[in-house]
């Protein structure tokens, strides 16, 4: 069966399903899901897909996952939930006075890992009224390996990022990211990320602090006022 057979819609699921799955190519993700139910790859056969012939197709291919991982995989090619955020770095935000922050999760609705060993950052640029997935940067495991401090590779991969969003994070690491201007911010394992959001774009509003106003562009004058009102 080819590619140009699959609707645009189970061909992006399928693409993040196997995202969700450590070092997993689509093409060797579709064999995986062809020895499952065929080649009819279609919604209503992967809504029959067990959980355990699942994970027995991935061994057989030799691709090793977690559970969280496996059920995340699955949970994405049913559509079982709302579908994940679709990143379109074509779309700006109008708005001078928005930021660019990075969300350390393997989960795209959920915080979800650690720093160092998360699968993915989720690039998105806020302002007070907008918010925009712009990216999805994942880890590359060949040069992560290659790099002198994977820490160091991982704040360089989120560079542009004024702030990161992550359920935890060691001490050293925090200073690397901090070094990059990067201000880490621990979030609540399982906390929403639109809640993250919305919490954010409410300060961003009102009373940004110092630091904050300054990453995004805001004049002396005016971080004075944000600070007396505040």
């Amino acid at each position: 069966m080819s590619q140009s057979t699959l609707t645009r819609e189970l061909a992006l699921r399928i693409g993040l399903a196997a995202r969700a799955l450590p070092d997993t190519p689509p093409k060797l993700f579709i064999s995986v899901l062809r020895a499952c139910i065929g080649t009819a790859l279609n919604d209503k056969n992967l809504a029959e897909l067990g959980k355990a012939q699942f994970q027995q197709a991935l061994n057989n291919f030799g691709i090793v996952a977690n559970a969280d991982s496996i059920r995340e995989s699955l949970r994405i090619l049913q559509n079982s939930e709302e579908p994940a955020p679709i990143a379109d770095p074509c779309q700006t935000i109008a708005s001078a006075s928005s930021i660019r922050i990075a969300i350390g999760s393997d989960d795209p609705q959920l915080i979800s890992g650690h720093f160092g060993s998360c699968r993915q950052f989720l690039i998105y640029q806020i302002a007070a009224d907008d918010a925009r997935l712009v990216d999805v940067r994942s880890i590359d495991s060949d040069a992560q390996r290659q790099h002198d401090d994977k820490n160091v590779y991982r704040a360089e991969l989120i560079a542009d990022c004024r702030v990161l969003y992550i359920a935890s994070i060691g001490g050293p690491a925090a200073a690397k990211l901090i070094k990059y201007g990067i201000h880490p911010v621990k979030a609540d394992q399982g906390e929403a990320i639109t809640q993250i959001i919305k919490q954010l774009q409410i300060v961003l509003a009102h009373a940004p602090p110092p630091w904050l106003a300054k990453s995004m562009g805001i004049q002396p004058v005016q971080r004075v006022c944000f600070e007396q009102e505040s």
